[in-house]
C-alpha cells in the first residue's frame, strides 16, 4: 500500500516540476521613436523577491497602478546583481543620483523614455527625477 502512494507522490512531483514556468529574463532594451513622449518610469529596486537566480531585483520598468514591477514587463533588468544601471543621458546630477540609488538598491521614479542610441543600443533619456518610488509626488 505504501509503494503505490510513494509512486503517486513521485509522479505528482515530476508533473509539478514540468508545469512550473521557467524564470523569465526580460528582453533587451527597445527604443521608442524620437517623437515618443516621456512617461513615468521607475528605476532601481523592483521589490521582486526570488529564492534563486535569475532574479530581476533591479530594473527599469513602467510601474503598475500600485507602483509595482511586473517581472514579465521589465524594460531593462539586473538578474544576478552584477549588471550596471542602463546607459542614460540627462542632467549629470540626476544621473549620479540614479546610479547611486541603483547601487544602493533603492528605487527612483523618473520621467523619461528610451531613445535610439549608437549601434541600435537604446539609451534611457532622463528628463527629471520625480522622487523615491511610492512617494506622494507620483
Amino acid at each position: 500500500m505504501i509503494m503505490p502512494i510513494i509512486a503517486l507522490l513521485a509522479a505528482s512531483a515530476g508533473q509539478l516540476a514540468t508545469d512550473t514556468p521557467a524564470e523569465t529574463v526580460p528582453p533587451p532594451l527597445v527604443a521608442q521613436g524620437h517623437d515618443a513622449e516621456a512617461g513615468r518610469l521607475h528605476i532601481g529596486n523592483t521589490g521582486i523577491m526570488c529564492a534563486r537566480l535569475p532574479c530581476p531585483s533591479r530594473a527599469v520598468f513602467v510601474p503598475d497602478a500600485n507602483g509595482r514591477a511586473d517581472r514579465n514587463d521589465l524594460l531593462y533588468a539586473d538578474t544576478d546583481g552584477t549588471r550596471a544601471a542602463p546607459p542614460m543621458i540627462g542632467d549629470e546630477a540626476d544621473l549620479a543620483a540614479i546610479r547611486s540609488a541603483w547601487d544602493e538598491r533603492q528605487c527612483l521614479a523618473i520621467d523619461g523614455r528610451l531613445i535610439p542610441g549608437e549601434a541600435d543600443r537604446p539609451v534611457l533619456r532622463v528628463d527629471r527625477i520625480v522622487g523615491p518610488c511610492g512617494a506622494a509626488t507620483e
